[in-house]
């Protein structure tokens, strides 16, 4: 039995490094996507929030196989990282 909780303990804390880590390369990449996309902006007519989910949905209508929960979290993610862009921009702005 105690050896049955060292393992769960060893288990437990091996997943905690393996979510930091992963959360630490989301967090990086919403930052540099952020700054990709104020730089896109300001280079670009384009709005590349319309793009990006006017891509997502056209693909996501091309095949039936697709489940629209899949969809809609992908839709929430890149919204998530729009949503991050803005927040940057805006607190530049503030402090510029």
């Amino acid at each position: 039995m105690k050896q049955l909780v060292i393992d769960m303990l060893m288990k437990m804390a091996t997943m905690d490094v393996e979510a930091k880590e992963l959360t630490a390369q989301v967090e990086a990449q919403s930052l540099l996507v952020a700054a990709l996309l104020i730089q896109a902006k300001s280079e670009n007519s384009l709005t590349i929030t319309e793009t990006v989910q006017e891509a997502i949905v056209t693909a996501s209508r091309s095949s039936a196989e697709f489940l629209q929960t899949d969809v809609d979290l992908l839709l929430t993610h890149v919204n998530r990282l729009l949503a991050v862009a803005r927040f940057v921009e805006v607190k530049a702005e503030q402090a510029g």
